[in-house]
């Protein structure tokens, strides 16, 4: 079963309910034909292993599993058969950029092309997307005649890649490193992290669970490349500077006990490589935030309190007064400064799920993030902008709170911002159902006592031993997370709004081809009919640079950085095909104009916007409607 077929079995397994061909066939972006013959293969398939593939007349395919254990080894074989042997050429390509990655040695092209069961002229297909990967991190594959293609570029660049590239979809978890056993084995990889988390207690520092795990890949790379013997290059302008740190003497406690422990020597350099990781990361001293604060340099102050003021006067969250906020988000901005002028990554495993389930407080933070950009002269990434708007997204929590909570503990794995973000979220929606005792990580869980929590709420499973009872939560907590916890603690309201949508603002099946002229027929039309100024094009553009506004399932909701007309209003487009927008295909696009004196309804309106949006049957619906009314009659049903 190829990797097509498994995607359109994932999205039956994924449904309780038919879905229909041409809906398969949008998603995945194949022929209805295409997809009807993948269901015949996928069905022969299903018959030996307890489970069959029903058409149901007039809505879809739906899947009936008969034996539940039969289809489960299924599922196993197949994933693990086709892990092995990449089918698609998107993912013969994400093999490719590993194999280069990971060896020291020349990689003749007939025995890649052997090892992948393709030709030649196949391969080499292929191997042109790799280089278009490898570019973005100034990366070449060198060619020597009758040796074969190798990787060509500065050390750094390399292990940037490999942590970028191997790991971005990768959110590992305290005890569960088995996903990065490519690159070390197991035992080697938890050596590795009690060695740091022991060094990192003896100075008396904390950082959050996901932070702990980029330090430990950090070093497992480290020590991948030295022992074949692919060393850094020299930080020579900055190394006086680097040593003057207290990060500096951590890190070069933490190298030479994992020296000791691996039998392994490394070159001075790497001490500072991994000084420099820990400036890049927030380590908490046993300090309250007051202490922390008076020791920041003003400017990072200033920045801060200017952002603060821009982000309240542009949205009217509330957040003016928040100290916790300005504490907060001055405490993130001195690694994350470090970070950008250094040119080092930073992961946000969380992106896409933070611009659905907080788009209020991910508008603020790129606001913020111009800010930042102004006073430092640094070019703020979506990632960063991701980690800023948990802080926002606390803090607007924060802001709803209005009665005491009851008695519940939450284990969080991905730093502060995440865990506040999830403590004032549960405040807000439970109110006094619920008192949070506070948030924890995972390996900081046996610091508390049985007997003073009720429940505890969790983003990774727990162990075992732990005889609390506990909820299983996404570290975002969207919807579904919160009828979990309802469960236990009680229920909530939910809000809805469609007051700004107008039928002559709907315009169907448009011949575009890319987000700029869907951009640019919407804005000529919306000036045309007086609904906005001249400027609204390039602001919308604008943000679109800042961040895509593409959020999956065939969807975007484009929209100005500041407002460019008195009225709030909805203009939305369908298209006649599918185009790339951000890292999404789009077919349904709403642009999305919010007037200054209606800020306050703007968390109610993208509510209502993501309840359908999220919707793959109403999408599908929308996309194919062939007039305005029933476009309208679609999304006021929900």
């Amino acid at each position: 079963m190829n990797a097509r077929q498994q995607h359109i079995l994932k999205e039956l397994i994924a449904t309780n309910k038919p879905i229909k061909g041409d809906q398969l066939a949008s998603l995945i972006q194949v022929t209805s034909r295409t997809i009807r013959n993948d269901l015949k293969v996928i069905d022969q398939q299903l018959n030996e292993a307890g489970a069959k593939i029903v058409s149901v007349r007039n809505q879809g395919y739906q899947l009936d599993v008969i034996d539940e254990e039969a289809f489960k080894q299924f599922i196993y074989n197949i994933i693990e058969i086709d892990d092995n042997i990449p089918v698609e050429p998107e993912d013969r390509v994400q093999c490719l950029v590993k194999k280069f990655l990971l060896s020291p040695e020349y990689l003749k092209v007939e025995d890649l092309a052997d090892e992948l069961y393709v030709s030649r002229s196949t391969l080499k297909n292929d191997l042109k997307d790799v280089k278009v990967i490898l570019k973005q991190y100034n990366l070449d594959l060198f060619q020597r005649p009758k040796y074969g293609l190798i990787l060509s570029g500065s050390e750094r660049n390399i292990r940037f890649a490999i942590s970028e590239l191997l790991f971005r979809h990768t959110v590992m978890v305290v005890d569960n490193m088995e996903q990065g056993s490519w690159l070390l084995p197991e035992d080697k990889l938890d050596l590795i992290r009690d060695t740091a988390l022991k060094q990192l207690r003896s100075f008396e520092l904390n950082i959050s669970d996901i932070a702990l795990q980029n330090l430990v890949v950090h070093i497992a790379i480290a020590y991948k490349r030295v022992k074949i013997e692919q060393y850094v290059e020299s930080l020579n302008a900055i190394e006086e500077d680097i040593k003057t740190k207290r990060e500096y003497e951590v890190a070069k406690k933490i190298i030479r006990s994992i020296e000791e422990t691996l039998d392994i020597s490394f070159p001075s350099v790497e001490i500072l490589y991994v000084a420099m990781h820990l400036l890049g990361t927030r380590l908490l001293l046993n300090k309250n935030q007051a202490v922390l604060l008076n020791s920041f340099d003003r400017m990072i102050l200033k920045t801060v309190e200017r952002l603060i003021v821009l982000v309240e006067s542009q949205m009217n969250l509330g957040i003016i007064h928040d100290k916790e906020l300005f504490a907060a988000i001055a405490l993130h901005l001195k690694p994350a400064i470090h970070r950008f002028k250094h040119g080092m990554n930073l992961r946000n495993p969380m992106l896409e799920a933070i611009k659905v389930n907080y788009p209020i407080a991910f508008e603020a933070a790129i606001s913020a993030g111009k800010v930042i950009e102004e006073d430092f002269n640094i070019v703020i990434n979506e990632n960063e902008v991701g980690y800023i708007a948990l802080h926002f997204g606390a803090a607007i929590e924060r802001a709803k709170l209005n009665t005491k909570p009851k008695r519940c503990l939450i284990v969080c794995t991905t730093g502060l911002g995440s865990s506040q973000l999830l403590l004032y979220k549960m405040r807000s929606r439970f109110g006094n159902k619920l008192t949070i005792l506070g948030t924890t990580e995972l390996h900081n869980l046996p610091k508390y006592k049985e007997e003073d929590i009720d429940f505890i709420v969790s983003t990774v499973p727990l162990p075992d031993s732990i005889t609390i009872p506990n909820v299983v939560i996404s570290t975002l907590l969207g919807e579904s997370e919160l009828t979990k916890i309802e469960q236990i603690v009680g229920g909530y309201k939910e809000s809805v709004i469609d007051k700004y949508m107008r039928e002559d603002l709907i315009f169907l099946h448009l011949a575009c081809e890319n987000p700029d002229q869907v951009i640019e027929f919407l804005g000529k039309q919306l000036i045309e009919k007086g609904m906005t100024g001249e400027g609204i094009i390039e602001t919308v553009k604008d943000r679109e640079r800042a961040a895509s506004t593409s959020y999956g399932n065939l969807v975007a909701i484009p929209h100005p950085l500041e407002a460019k007309s008195p009225e709030t209003f909805w203009t939305i487009a369908t298209l006649e095909k599918p185009i790339d927008w951000g890292k999404n295909k789009v077919q349904f696009v709403c642009l999305l104009h919010v007037a200054d004196e209606n800020k306050k309804e703007l968390e109610p309106m993208y509510e209502k916007l993501f309840r359908f949006i999220d919707d793959r049957e109403i999408i599908q619906h929308l996309i194919t409607a062939t007039d305005r009314s029933e476009i309208v009659k679609l999304i006021k049903r929900m």
